[in-house]
């Protein structure tokens, strides 16, 4: 199924969120809930709203790519992406909820789409295999986070998934699971102060390997503060009152994915890995809809810094290389929170 002619998700209860920051490596795309109790946490004043279920679509118009390889028996090629389109679905909620302690559990399924322009039978292979296919994420994480004492805090994530071209008819876990693993250490300087460091074993740019990061979250007065887990991302928040933020900076993002390119000249060559990383300067809002329901609009430039195929999974030897223009990009969110009740029942 396309991604265009996905059914919108109707979400009937708002689960609590993971507490780590928002768009981070450790724990993607989840906010913090900012703590009352005299327990540490990474989270500061004015920081966004906890999720719990989060519905995102993002898609890049047209823009061209040009791919090499040094097989003869592949080729070299050209062409112009129509489009580019991304879903996902994402839910968080607690097993332990302590002020001292928290166990979440979370889900995950995302999938990846392109359509090119003028394909015929006699377009790249490479081309007219992605044409349309759906490159799947699903996955499943567990998060522990504890707070030693007021000042100190470690992290501990660990999450699995399947990814890849499968579909419901055709799957191997084996061919497609991919781990990850995340250990962060970090320090409550103040209630709008938070740094940490932290490690990451995963896929984050799209290579399995050993990634850093350092935590700054920072809340300099009631309007302005700066959200951070450098090199991955790093934003400007301006919160405008209590029910719209503002937000500017830049994310990271990878992937890789495990193919098998039937039905064309790759097929030969078995299992491949697609890996992709880029990064996107951006704007963002956020806006209260109703109490628990919120949705985000974002926009920017996303610049793809590597696109290559692999002759198989974790191998270092470039199948194809690719290159892709840069291009401007436009997502929308709509996610939910805790109701206000609940939080104010909490302080």
């Amino acid at each position: 199924m396309r991604i265009r002619k996905l059914l919108a998700l109707i979400i009937s209860m708002p689960l609590f969120a993971v507490p780590w920051q928002a768009a981070a490596q450790v724990l993607p795309e989840t906010k913090v809930i900012e703590e009352v109790e005299e327990f540490a946490s990474p989270g500061v004043r004015g920081m966004g709203k906890p999720r719990g279920v989060v519905i995102s679509y993002e898609r890049l118009p047209g823009f061209d790519i040009d791919s090499e390889s040094d097989d003869p028996r592949v080729g070299n090629g050209s062409g112009r992406v129509k489009r580019h389109n991304k879903f996902s679905v994402r839910a968080l909620a607690p097993v332990i909820n302590k002020p001292q302690t928290k166990l979440i559990v979370g889900f995950n399924y995302e999938l990846e789409e392109f359509n090119f322009e003028n394909l015929t039978p006699m377009s790249y292979d490479l081309y007219r295999y992605l044409e349309d296919k759906n490159l799947k994420s699903i996955g499943v994480q567990a998060a522990y986070l504890h707070s030693l004492n007021q000042r100190n805090f470690y992290l501990i994530r660990v999450k699995g998934e399947l990814n890849g071209d499968y579909t419901r008819d055709n799957i191997n876990i084996s061919d497609y699971l991919k781990g990850t693993i995340d250990l962060a250490y970090g320090w409550k300087k103040t209630p709008d102060y938070s740094i940490g460091v932290g490690l990451q074993w995963g896929y984050t740019f799209g290579r399995q390997r050993v990634y850093p990061g350092i935590l700054y979250n920072r809340t300099f007065n009631p309007k302005w503060g700066v959200e951070s887990i450098f090199p991955a991302n790093a934003r400007v928040r301006y919160n405008a009152n209590e029910k719209t933020l503002f937000y500017a900076g830049y994310r990271l993002e990878g992937a890789s994915y495990d193919i098998f390119a039937d039905e064309t000249v790759l097929k030969q060559f078995g299992e491949i890995e697609l890996r992709r990383t880029d990064i996107k300067g951006l704007l963002r809002m956020e806006r209260e809809i109703y109490d628990f329901l919120w949705f985000a609009v974002e926009g920017g430039f996303r610049q793809y810094y590597r696109h290559r195929i692999f002759d198989e999974v974790g191998s270092s030897d470039e199948l194809i290389t690719n290159d892709l223009s840069g291009a401007g990009y436009v997502g929308v969110e709509l996610y939910l929170v805790p109701p206000r009740r609940f939080t104010e029942k909490n302080r």
